[in-house]
């Protein structure tokens, strides 16, 4: 059976079970159970009413909002009649509002948590999808792409940028494609994409001689840091027809 035709029967057996333990003491009166008589069953009721907190929370986070207040009025009536009618003590209906307003509160504090927590995760799983889609696009393209981190840190490599330099995620931009030991100061404007939000274009030379156009703009990681994405041109190609005469222009 699916869980969540269950939880409807749950809730009505919690209710079934508290309901059983608060009236338990007049079960004893009228069964004639003498042997299972205790204080604890005739006295102030304050503590029995606690394990109606259980079948509350429980709509609250199976159910939300709705749920945790349709079984707090239901709570409210089971919990009635021993305030009018059978309770000898002081103020029965005073401390029963209190504590229905009180369960109310939580049970519908967990039903906003669990909606914000649910809400949280579909956010992550479409952000993440949208994300795996946008890395499949760049890892189709002539271009190679990365995605850097504030701190120089390589994020991420598309399968031509892999195969130009090898896989350098995980490594400093710098020390991976110029085989630098800093960043490559004053081309690099990283610091101008991702504070300023610029989009940034120069040329950028590597040790082997090649030398690449290298246009770059700021993007918001998953984990809500602030990148540079860059998309590298190899500006020899673009120059230089395939059978290595310069094209015309």
């Amino acid at each position: 059976m699916d869980k969540v035709y269950l939880r409807p029967l749950i809730i009505f057996f919690l209710l079934g079970l508290c309901s059983l333990f608060y009236y338990f003491g007049e079960l004893i009166d009228w069964a004639a159970w003498n042997a299972l008589r205790n204080d604890f069953f005739y006295g102030v009721h304050d503590v029995h009413r606690l394990f109606f907190l259980a079948p509350i929370v429980y709509a609250g986070y199976t159910a939300r909002v709705r749920g945790a207040v349709i079984v707090t009025l239901i709570s409210f009536i089971i919990l009635l009649p021993r305030a009018f009618f059978i309770s000898p003590y002081p103020d029965p209906i005073l401390r029963m509002v209190l504590f229905i307003i009180f369960a109310g509160i939580v049970g519908s504090l967990v039903g906003v948590i669990r909606n914000q927590s649910e809400r949280a995760q579909k956010l992550e799983a479409f952000i993440t999808g949208e994300k795996d889609k946008l890395l499949r696009i760049l890892d189709g393209m002539a271009d190679g792409v990365i995605i850097t981190g504030p701190d120089y840190t390589i994020r991420y490599m598309n399968s031509k940028m892999a195969d130009t330099f090898g896989n350098g995620t995980g490594l400093t931009c710098y020390h991976h494609l110029g085989k630098r030991e800093a960043p490559c100061l004053p081309q690099c404007r990283i610091t101008d994409v991702i504070t300023k939000g610029a989009i940034e274009k120069w040329h950028c030379g590597f040790p082997d001689g090649t030398s690449y156009e290298v246009v770059a703009a700021p993007y918001v990681d998953t984990d809500g840091t602030m990148c540079q994405i860059s998309v590298f041109r190899d500006i020899l190609k673009r120059t230089t027809s395939p059978e290595g005469i310069p094209a015309s222009k």
